[in-house]
């Protein structure tokens, strides 16, 4: 009996826990204490990275619900609050999306405001989206009321506000507000909106600052682009003095007058004998986006009839910049560097949720330090229960170790019972410890019976997020760092002489 066969070893580890015909009073408590500890620790450890992945998803879905993983914008962009024009016409606009790892990409821009009723007055960002804004996110935190209309000519003065924005400054769904748009630090000008809907996120960094409307009211009122018009005035029966005028840009105009002489804006004399349509084209020293405007001057025996038209303003080719939404959050650096060395123009770069909410994604990060903290606590308790469980067994069976060594085993093939004893025992408590922790995550993920407040977390109920390879990860690690710790403990037996153990039986 050199050496133990492995499933001799087995059969006394299996006698040794398992024998009900002894009548150990010491062993059997100790051993159900270790075990009640290794569930309650692994349940603990479970529970602690099923709520802390669960609480990172919940925020980082927050941060980048309100403006997209990735952000493009003007390299020249200095202000966070406010966005300098970005012309819309991009050769990735708007087809980016069919990247791999690409889910939607959506303009936006942003100006500074302050609202202002009857009781208070409170600075606010305006954001401005489009018609291909995902307004999944807020339909999701959307609290009273509904969300804007984009782009639809019967509701122009649509804004949502957040449900703090509302009761601190004591506005309602359908109020009709004045919001003061700041332009170049000096000039504001003021807006009347309709308050459609009201938000809440708990993020005090999107709550607190951002309202959102039309990006059509962002565009009129920054000037982006040009805006062309023909001024017709009378000069004679048949002579009309035709102006050009222009609005936006640098204010650095030029006019061209295609298939004509003119040259300026004018007034121009003109000799109306016949159908005549003439044509200004505006543009600016910024290279702005030109604008074009037409008038028809038709002869009506002593009158002459005047037409207008005109494309209506370039500000509608631009927006403040446009948001990028990826697949998967791990892929962010990744994404990031592909947008910006594969598909932006050398006036454009790309701006991470990181780079735009860093102390927001540092503390998350911070969570990650405490669970290894928790983590690393459960394993030590996990290893001063089993420890302790492992002794007392050791002790009752001296005289059986006494025996096994007079028959011929040897130390190693003795401490591998009592190691494999530990092994079961470590085995019982981590699986009834997952069925533990997995049922209580299961109905706090089903049920929300743990809430939280929102102004202090960010999350009004107690997030969880269950995977199955960090469960599998942490049985595994906890079944091998405990049994490795126990080695040393083992080693007990070797101080067992047979002689004085079989005479101590």
């Amino acid at each position: 009996m050199g050496r133990h066969p492995v499933n001799f070893a087995h059969f006394i580890a299996r006698r040794i826990l398992f024998d009900k015909d002894r009548r150990d009073r010491l062993s059997r408590p100790i051993v159900g204490i270790a075990v009640g500890g290794i569930v309650v620790g692994m349940a603990v450890m479970i529970l602690t990275l099923g709520i802390t992945q669960g609480f990172q998803r919940e925020v980082r879905a927050k941060v980048t619900g309100a403006g997209g993983h990735l952000q493009i914008g003007a390299l020249v962009q200095t202000d966070p609050k406010e966005t300098p024009r970005v012309v819309m016409d991009q050769p990735f606009y708007p087809w980016l999306d069919t990247v791999p790892g690409i889910t939607h990409i959506q303009v936006h821009a942003t100006k500074p405001g302050i609202i202002e009723t009857d009781r208070d007055i409170e600075g606010v960002i305006v954001k401005g989206v489009g018609q291909d804004h995902d307004w999944s996110f807020l339909q999701q935190h959307l609290k009273e009321g509904e969300l804007p209309a984009i782009g639809d000519t019967t509701r122009p003065i649509d804004m949502l506000l957040s449900k703090w924005m509302a009761a601190r400054l004591a506005i309602g769904v359908d109020d009709t507000i004045t919001v003061y748009l700041v332009k170049d630090r000096d000039e504001v000008r003021p807006r009347k909106f309709r308050v459609t809907g009201l938000y809440e996120t708990g993020l005090e960094q999107l709550d607190h600052q951002l309202v959102y409307t039309d990006i059509a009211h962002i565009q009129r009122f920054a000037q982006w682009g040009l805006k062309a018009e023909l001024f017709v005035g009378d000069s004679a029966v048949r002579w009309k003095k035709v102006e050009a005028m222009a609005f936006g840009g640098d204010r650095r105009y030029h006019y061209e007058w295609p298939g004509t002489d003119l040259h300026g804006k004018g007034p121009h004399a003109i000799e109306v004998v016949r159908d005549t349509t003439l044509t200004v084209i505006v543009s600016d020293g910024e290279n702005t986006i030109p604008d074009t405007a037409w008038v028809r001057l038709v002869p009506n025996h002593s009158e002459v009839e005047v037409m207008r038209g005109g494309s209506g303003g370039s500000h509608t080719r631009y927006c403040g910049g446009f948001e990028v939404t990826i697949d998967r959050f791990d892929d962010l650096t990744a994404m990031d560097d592909v947008v910006y060395r594969d598909h932006l123009p050398m006036n454009l770069r790309s701006v991470s949720v990181r780079e735009r909410f860093p102390e927001i994604f540092a503390w998350l990060e911070l969570l990650d330090k405490n669970v290894v903290v928790v983590l690393l606590l459960m394993v030590i308790v996990a290893i001063i229960n089993m420890t302790s469980a492992l002794l007392i067994i050791i002790l009752e069976r001296t005289s059986m170790i006494g025996v096994l060594k007079a028959l011929g085993s040897s130390d190693g093939g003795i401490r591998r019972i009592f190691l494999i004893d530990a092994a079961y025992m470590l085995g019982v408590g981590i699986v009834l410890g997952d069925l533990f922790g997995i049922a209580l995550a299961v109905i706090q993920k089903k049920f929300g019976i743990i809430r939280l407040p929102l102004e202090t977390y960010y999350v009004d109920v107690v997030a969880i997020d269950l995977q199955w390879w960090p469960i599998l990860l942490l049985n595994v690690g906890t079944l091998v760092v405990c049994v490795a710790a126990l080695i040393l403990p083992s080693m007990l037996v070797t101080r067992i002489a047979p002689a004085r153990a079989i005479w101590f039986a």
